[in-house]
């Protein structure tokens, strides 16, 4: 049996780039920085930052175009893949990992009072002041709780 699952949360490094096929579907990409912490052998905390490039297709890749910006936290779910291609300067080898993702949603809300503009505020009026938990939250809650017997 094969599985391909990952989850990953992380803030996003740029503001995500929407493209077209010929056919006129939608790919975005975008790149998360995970961070890990841990403490060193001298004791002193030490941060590990890995980051991952993201590939959206289709309507979410539309949506994630429109509603996601550079800095925000974001919880990511999909498949690893891996681009291979020949560079046309060097003839070399190359290969880029990256996450298909599949599903995504913000780990964190701003509060009414943190947004300050008109639009911000009618938008907040009209939208629930908090969402249900989802399962993603709830596994994004446990990923976040450090974890005994880590470097």
């Amino acid at each position: 049996m094969n599985i391909n699952k990952i989850l990953i949360t992380g803030n996003v490094t740029a503001d995500p780039e929407i493209r077209y096929t010929p056919n006129g579907k939608a790919v975005l990409s975008a790149s998360l920085a995970n961070n890990e912490y841990y403490t060193g052998a001298q004791g002193q905390e030490q941060k590990v930052t890995t980051f991952v490039n993201l590939e959206v297709w289709g309507k979410p890749a539309e949506n994630f175009s429109k509603l996601v910006k550079k800095g925000q936290e974001l919880f990511a779910e999909g498949k690893l893949r891996m681009d291979e291609w020949t560079d046309k300067q060097t003839s070399a080898r190359r290969t880029r990992l990256y996450l298909l993702v599949e599903n995504w949603q913000f780990t964190q809300y701003k509060r009414q009072e943190d947004n300050n503009t008109p639009e911000a505020s009618a938008s907040a009026a009209a939208a629930p002041s908090s969402p249900p938990p989802t399962r993603n939250q709830e596994i994004v809650e446990n990923l976040k709780k450090p974890k005994r017997g880590t470097k």
